[in-house]
């Protein structure tokens, strides 16, 4: 069928062939067509298919091409990659998919022979081709250094089988003990940034010390101090990284060119190759370095990016720069402070400080972010602590304190803060909260935030400058002036532990979900575009969960809905000011 809808007279070919041809690819069937391109010759391309065809497509491949890394887009064995790795194709119509992929890889051999992509492909994603020619890849070599000009000297620590790149000394150093602890050993070495006018083609790849340096002097008299100020330490072997511009994005690659010292000497030589012919301490910094970049063979490599941009966003997300930046307090870090304290670091907040005095239960563990290792520990410190270790380019701090002494004796840290979470749950905690936010300007917002029983709701009331205060709408005893859902039975709402005094209120980490997002939602709102004035934000759950579990909508939420639906709903709300007790006795004080 093929055959008759391309016109190409197609040879099947048999299993020893595709084994031999396409060793380490998981072919099981293939089809040889003959091709003549518009320089008058015949050239043989392969279709191939693997046993899960047609749910995976077929693949092309050039059977009569040149020298690997003459052309781009045409692998070692000839597999012709057109297809980014999230392709989507119709498996029900294999044959049009195959016919479509043969005819685009004609065009791109057709284009590849008129020779103008060429240069500007291997540019474009010189990272896959460098890849290809690399002698280590780059599992183990991490970059936290901004992939960007100018050329400088950067800071290497080699680790156990790992090694990381950072801008400076300190900073690569605190990296280094966040990740993996107080008792590693923090030695640093200098290295050299370079950030080349393009990314290299694979003609320029590096072979010898003498290719580095060469490649390096494209980048300018910059470029030639940077690595000449780390040569002259003459260390084990200078590590370059070489940043350039591709069509995603910056792109880092590692070189080491080794010191010619280190190296087995030649028979019978009894010099310093770098200092020969000098007294010590006599030779030019001009000819150390000129004599440390010649005919040794160096080390090309991968490297992954471990920055916070890269991290938070894969350096497309304008968000991470500004949220780098902040600080933010999350006083209580239980189902609903835990969880935005992750997704805040997730999204690349700078500086995280946990307040929370209570130890993790195992009746928290169903809902926490913490597990079994944490029980019995303070939740504060052990979220601070699985945090910092995930994400080691952020500070994340903890106090394991109640939020009133936070308030009575280091009001300084909430003052740094550019937000303010209290997910405590504590009217008294919150209550001094505000008056202490409402007695100092208000100056940073505040987000209240907590569910209603079973979750089936949940609330997030920023407190800004201008809008109600949080007192404003909640009663002297805790209660919110409005709620979602109403119950007829009031012990649906509460349940008690066998114990005294002991209650909780119902719900599970499935319907918790949605109000912890909405409320990191906000969250993030509030860092990246501070409010002007107060609001409350307000999710409801569907229609048939609030019947599952007794509840009913009250009239204020049904007269505030947007529609009838029975679908999840989330609302924004004004925050008025009441002038409150709270508002009034900032006012007297101001009056008097």
């Amino acid at each position: 069928m093929l055959h008759a809808r391309t016109g190409q007279a197609a040879e099947r070919l048999d299993s020893r062939t595709i084994k031999r041809t396409y060793t380490n690819r998981p072919f099981v069937a293939g089809w040889r067509f003959p091709v003549m391109f518009s320089d008058g010759n015949t050239r043989r391309l392969d279709m191939v298919a693997t046993a899960n065809f047609p749910l995976n497509s077929v693949r092309t491949a050039l059977v009569d091409r040149p020298k690997f890394l003459t052309w781009p887009h045409v692998e070692r064995d000839g597999i012709l990659c057109l297809l980014p790795n999230m392709a989507e194709f119709d498996p029900d119509d294999p044959c049009a998919v195959a016919e479509n992929l043969l005819h685009r890889s004609i065009r791109v051999i057709e284009e590849l022979l008129e020779g103008f992509i060429v240069d500007r492909v291997f540019c474009e994603e010189f990272l896959t081709y460098w890849a290809y020619e690399a002698h280590e890849d780059d599992s183990n070599f991490f970059s936290l250094i901004e992939p960007a000009p100018p050329s400088r000297v950067v800071y290497l620590w080699m680790g156990n089988g790992i090694e990381v790149v950072g801008e400076d000394a300190e900073s690569l150093k605190t990296w280094v003990l966040r990740r993996f602890g107080p008792n590693v050993d923090t030695t640093m070495r200098k290295a050299a940034f370079v950030w080349l006018p393009s990314p290299p083609l694979p003609s320029e790849y590096p072979e010898k010390s003498a290719d580095l340096f060469e490649l390096v002097a494209t980048a300018g008299q910059e470029a030639i101090n940077t690595i000449s100020q780390v040569t002259i330490g003459k260390p084990h072997s200078v590590v370059t990284i070489l940043g350039a511009e591709g069509r995603g994005g910056p792109g880092l690659v590692a070189v080491r060119a080794p010191n010619p010292s280190r190296l087995p000497a030649f028979p019978g030589s009894t010099k310093n190759p770098l200092s020969k012919g000098f007294r010590p301490g006599r030779m030019p910094d001009s000819v150390l370095v000129r004599r440390f970049f010649g005919t040794a063979p160096v080390v090309r490599g991968g490297i992954q990016r471990a920055d916070h941009s890269w991290v938070h966003g894969r350096g497309s997300d304008l968000r991470s720069k500004k949220l780098r930046e902040c600080t933010v307090v999350i006083a209580g870090c239980g189902s609903i402070g835990g969880p935005i304290a992750c997704t805040l670091a997730q999204s690349g907040t700078g500086k995280l400080i946990l307040v929370d005095y209570d130890d993790l239960s195992w009746a928290n563990v169903g809902r926490h972010q913490l597990g079994a290792p944490a029980v019995g520990c303070k939740k504060a410190k052990a979220l601070a602590q699985q945090l910092q270790s995930r994400f080691p380019h952020l500070e994340i701090l903890s106090r394991e304190c109640a939020l009133e002494n936070l308030v009575h004796s280091n009001a300084e840290l909430l003052a740094e803060a550019d937000l303010i979470v209290a997910a405590t749950g504590n009217w008294g905690a919150e209550s001094m909260l505000n008056r202490w936010h409402v007695a100092n300007g208000r100056s940073m917002p505040v987000l209240y935030c907590w569910t209603e029983p079973h979750a089936v709701a949940g609330h997030a009331v920023v407190i800004a400058p201008k809008g109600g205060c949080f007192q404003c709408h909640i009663g002297r005893t805790g209660s919110p002036s409005f709620n979602v859902v109403e119950w007829q039975d009031g012990s649906n709402t509460q349940q008690e532990e066998p114990a005294c005094g002991v209650h909780y209120t119902p719900y599970g980490p499935i319907e918790l979900g949605y109000v912890n997002t909405m409320i990191s939602e906000v969250a993030l709102d509030c860092l990246l575009d501070p409010p002007a004035s107060s609001s409350n934000r307000v999710y409801a759950a569907s229609e048939h969960r609030l019947k599952d579990i007794g509840g009913q909508w009250t009239a204020e939420w049904l007269a505030e809905r947007e529609n009838a639906g029975s679908g999840l709903q989330i609302r924004e709300r004004q925050w008025t000011n009441t002038y409150c007790a709270a508002c009034r006795t900032l006012t007297d004080n101001e009056t008097s």
